[in-house]
């Protein structure tokens, strides 16, 4: 079932031709995605011209949707809840040409693949039934056995002449043509919905999904290709904006998405059933106007404040002392922070959560602003013999959730060296992007039961938004001071809770 503004979104998306629909963390954005799916589909069918799978020969073009996003990730989430529909409509997911690349390389491409395809960013296997690149080696495909004798060769590691490459593709372009006929929504990223093989289609909807994240030229592109009936926007100008590596690029406005570019037309889905109603508190009137309210609460949260009452949410402080390291990431080599007192005060309380409270490691994450305190973190976990919790950069968990997070702000300085009135450009250098409003929302909004907080209180409060957050924690008696002082409950013994329960909301998602 859906809530009220899921509702409202879903019929202002039907009824109009433009639409935005804001989703804050846990408010069910992927549902609403899906419901929309569904409905265009009904819409599309309905039309008396649309054609069904054996009129492929015919001149006119097959009515369908086109469901985007930013990346592969984005896409994927979706095309893993459609997978269940298939009795109903015919999803299609289609990688760019490099992801395919990765299962049936070809000789005389001149793709080059990234370290980050290569490492990362493979076709998701659990997606091969629906994928395009699959199924057109399927025998329901008419071009499937030249297709297999070609790649079977092409293993062999023999020599293709160019004319044989050149078939190659063209039966690859044909076999393609013949699948993107067959299917209601094609899934792909922005950049691949530029795909030549898509002219053959009338795509009558467009939905990018997690478009705050988009730049304007990479939403554009399949709007400008493709000129559809109907848009969604779906996605939230508070949580990460897009990632561009150019200052001047981001000074010129490219951080700007299209999706907050028109933000003031935005619905908004009001109800979350991720986090803990204590959890969504701050989150809720520090980024959505006190708007974003609880619909269902979860299990009660094992970690305890000094004060020893269970509590959903704790500061815990560490002046620890930041280091500058050079890292390597997908692009390369970068600068980036560390604060080893940090990471083994993360991995103190994770192993308390998993030792003495029994949460699965899987259930528990550890985050933070930089790459370099990730590998510091993986590093503390290997020589503690702690397998399975989950340890990455803010910026690659939205989307994600867990059982418990732990987030690591990382910079830290000597009580001597800060600032009473400090200027812009001083907390840039001593605070940088833990500072940024759409990383610090997201980074506080993974959690369900329980969220952990690890930083410098003293350097924090010297940015506006961290103080206002120590304030709120601090009025609820969840400041441990010092970090060490934070424990863990065993579930099984009965501990006065700080906070009053929630009532169940009945359609939780």
């Amino acid at each position: 079932d859906l809530n009220i503004s899921q509702t409202r979104a879903i019929k202002e998306a039907l009824d109009n031709r433009f639409t935005l629909i804001q989703g804050p963390p846990g408010t069910g954005k992927t549902v609403v995605g899906v419901h929309l799916v569904y409905w265009f589909f009904l819409q599309n069918q309905k039309d008396p011209n649309h054609l069904r799978p054996k009129a492929v020969g015919g001149s006119s073009k097959r009515k369908c949707i086109l469901y985007c996003g930013p990346s592969n990730k984005s896409v994927d989430v979706v095309a893993g809840q459609l997978l269940k529909l298939r009795k109903v409509l015919k999803p299609l997911r289609v990688y760019s040409e490099q992801m395919e690349m990765l299962e049936f390389p070809y000789p005389g491409s001149n793709l080059k693949l990234s370290r980050r395809s290569i490492r990362e960013e493979r076709p998701k296997r659990e997606l091969s039934s629906i994928t395009l690149h699959h199924l057109i080696r399927m025998p329901e495909n008419p071009f499937s056995n030249e297709i297999i004798y070609f790649d079977a060769r092409i293993q062999r590691g023999e020599d293709l002449t160019d004319k044989e490459i050149e078939s190659y593709k063209v039966l690859l372009s044909q076999a393609r043509n013949h699948e993107l006929m067959r299917h209601d929504v094609i899934l792909c990223t922005c950049t691949a919905a530029s795909n030549p093989n898509f002219y053959k289609l009338d795509l009558k909807q467009i939905i990018i999904d997690e478009c705050a994240m988009a730049t304007e030229p990479e939403a554009f592109i399949p709007l400008v290709t493709h000129k559809p009936e109907q848009i969604v926007l779906l996605g939230d100008h508070k949580q990460l904006q897009p990632i561009t590596h150019s200052d001047l690029s981001a000074r010129l406005g490219m951080r700007k998405s299209l999706f907050e570019r028109y933000m003031e037309k935005a619905l908004m889905l009001d109800t979350q059933y991720r986090m803990h109603e204590r959890i969504c508190e701050f989150p809720s009137k520090e980024f959505y106007n006190g708007i974003l309210k609880t619909g269902a609460t979860p299990k009660d949260s094992v970690l305890l404040a000094q004060s020893h009452h269970l509590t959903p949410i704790l500061f815990g402080h560490v002046s620890g002392k930041e280091i500058s390291l050079v890292v390597s990431t997908e692009r390369g080599n970068e600068n980036s922070k560390a604060n080893s007192a940090e990471a083994e005060e993360s991995v103190r309380i994770a192993s308390l959560l998993i030792k003495h409270a029994g949460v699965a490691a899987s259930d528990i994450a550890i985050l933070t602003p930089y790459n370099a305190q990730v590998a510091k973190v993986n590093e503390t976990l290997l020589m503690k013999h702690i397998q399975n919790v989950n340890v990455n950069t803010i910026t690659k968990s939205q989307g994600s959730e867990w059982r418990y997070v732990i987030l690591s702000t990382v910079r830290s300085c000597p009580k001597s060296e800060i600032d009473t009135e400090p200027t812009k450009a001083w907390l840039t250098k001593k605070l940088g992007f833990v500072m940024d409003p759409n990383q610090v929302n997201v980074g506080i909004t993974r959690a369900q039961e329980g969220l952990c907080i690890i930083g410098n209180q003293e350097l924090l409060r010297c940015s506006s938004l961290w103080k206002r957050l120590l304030v709120h924690y601090q009025q609820c008696g969840c400041v441990v001071d010092p970090a060490k002082d934070i424990q863990v409950q065993n579930p099984h013994v009965k501990t006065k809770s700080k906070y009053k329960r929630a009532s169940k909301f009945q359609n939780r998602k």
